[in-house]
């Protein structure tokens, strides 16, 4: 099995994001973007204690992100000034319905696959991207529950409060874990191409790698990689179709 190093706080996210911006005389393309960061937050789903480390330095999990800056590539097509502001206000709103919405596609996805018959590795894949075990009546109120409590959390609410970085500032996060080593009930992040994602327009997750180096060791196989990789791009996929929908239905109502 392959072994991987550890992630630990400010280890870096890289990658390649997609934004839109103006390059005169051109009119505004979509446009790469280099991303460099470290991370810093939310390394612990007990964050901001940590009471794991590695070479002395909290360990990462899942979901662990900073805020940085991209490699300015252009001028940004919408100035970050009142509409930045307006846009914040909006998403703050709008997340928290995406976020309904999207658990509640979860248990739809994960309903409906539970009628169908299919392969034991499909019904692992599906429980992985919904978060919802299907096995019995009583796993799937569970996992319903566990999906829903995350609104309890004070930290869910943080996130959706902070407002974004105006261009050409940036943030990238560790999207995969180990399946076998968990940080306070975290998978732990490894350092590996395609395991992280940064804030790019294009919805594909992952889009970046972490980057660091430590004497601590993660066991991951290829197979397993892969399919981290295939979780986090279908969970990525239900995220964006939900917003892009989102998005339709409030331009027709600013038009109408």
């Amino acid at each position: 099995m392959p072994l991987w190093p550890a992630v630990k706080m400010m280890d870096s996210v890289i990658g390649i994001d997609v934004h839109t911006v103006s390059v005169p005389p051109a009119p505004p393309i979509p446009t790469p973007h280099p991303y460099f960061g470290p991370i810093y937050l939310w390394f612990s789903p007990k964050f901001p204690m940590s009471n794991v480390f590695v070479n002395g330095m909290p360990a990462c999990n899942v979901g662990s992100m900073g805020y940085y800056a991209h490699i300015p590539m252009g001028i940004p097509v919408i100035i970050p000034c009142v509409p930045y502001w307006y846009r914040y206000l909006t998403n703050i709103a709008m997340g928290t319905v995406l976020m309904g919405l999207t658990v509640a596609a979860n248990i739809a996805i994960a309903g409906i696959s539970s009628l169908i018959p299919k392969p034991k590795f499909a019904e692992a894949f599906i429980k992985d991207v919904t978060g919802i075990d299907t096995a019995t009546a009583a796993s799937s109120w569970s996992s319903v529950v566990a999906s829903f409590s995350v609104f309890t959390q004070w930290s869910t609410w943080v996130k959706l409060l902070m407002p974004p970085i105006p261009y050409p500032g940036g943030n990238g996060s560790a999207a995969v874990g180990s399946p076998n080593v968990t940080v306070n009930g975290g998978p732990m992040a490894f350092v590996a191409p395609l395991v992280a994602t940064s804030c790019s327009e294009i919805p594909v997750v992952p889009n970046a790698a972490t980057l660091g180096f430590s004497n601590v060791m993660v066991g991951v196989s290829i197979a397993a990689l892969i399919r981290g990789i295939a979780v986090s791009t279908a969970q990525a996929g239900i995220t964006a179709g939900l917003s892009a929908g989102m998005s339709r239905l409030q331009g027709k109502k600013g038009s109408g």
